[in-house]
């Protein structure tokens, strides 16, 4: 019996001894699941008794943060950190996991790496459904404002072709107008220069040649001889003086010259 007595005490005297060393501590209030979106931060907390010694916290079994109540936090990634808040009678943990991914769901665990010391959760990380939208909108968007821009160069294009083409219309027109105005301004010249001076009569005949046609021109006949010869049988030859024959100028009458002007 004394024996018996003797093993209790000791065994009350260790476990005050583990006490006072920090061997007896647990986890008061464990983490709780979550569900975020993808991209958002999620929280976790786990708070454990005074004399903890460390706490672990890890994701998928894979140690994340690692709190030691001598120095802090150890960080061993920038998505991975902790908040502490100390109180009369417990120490809590925050766990916060920036810029969470889909590969980050699945368990989460707080350990105090004593026999039964962690308690788990579970993180759920959803696509961000408004960020797809936000970029379908864009998308949308940016669509709708280059088929507006290609339908206002179109526009563009097809005028600019279309008042190429009236300025090259107005252009011909323009020449042939110039032309045609080049045209009657020379035939107005040269009526009036017809007018002016007249037009020349091809078929005109001046008159001092027509008449000299119809003019009856005088033939002189030979001079005849003075001389006459008488047969040997009594005629005698007689002598008659010479008479020189008048001389006529064979020219046409000087009649008054006329020109026949037919105007047009």
């Amino acid at each position: 019996m004394e024996r018996f007595q003797k093993f209790i005490l000791l065994l009350l005297i260790l476990t005050g001894l583990l006490t006072d060393l920090g061997f007896c501590y647990s986890i008061i209030e464990g983490p709780a699941n979550a569900t975020v979106l993808a991209g958002s931060e999620a929280h976790f907390n786990c708070t454990v008794s005074l004399g903890w010694v460390i706490l672990i916290w890890l994701s998928n079994g894979i140690p994340v943060l690692t709190v030691i109540s001598s120095q802090g936090p150890v960080v061993t990634s920038d998505r991975f950190t902790s908040q502490n808040y100390t109180s009369s009678n417990a120490f809590t943990s925050e766990l916060i996991i920036h810029q969470t991914q889909m590969s980050d769901s699945g368990k989460i665990e707080c350990s105090t790496q004593q026999p039964g010391g962690s308690s788990f959760a579970f993180l759920s990380v959803q696509e961000n459904e408004y960020s797809e939208d936000s970029g379908s909108t864009r998308v949308i968007v940016l669509a709708v404002v280059l088929s507006v821009l290609g339908i206002i160069l179109l526009i563009i294009i097809i005028v600019v072709v279309v008042r190429c083409s009236c300025l090259k219309k107005e252009e011909s027109i323009y020449q042939m107008e110039i032309r045609k105005a080049a045209a009657e301004k020379k035939k107005d010249a040269d009526l009036e220069d017809r007018q002016r001076h007249g037009s020349e009569n091809q078929g005109y005949i001046p008159e001092e040649l027509w008449n000299a046609a119809k003019i009856p021109r005088v033939t002189f006949l030979a001079p005849m001889s003075s001389k006459f010869t008488v047969s040997d049988a009594g005629l005698y030859t007689s002598s008659v003086p010479k008479v020189e024959p008048q001389k006529y100028v064979d020219y046409p009458i000087n009649l008054k010259k006329i020109r026949n002007v037919t105007l047009v």
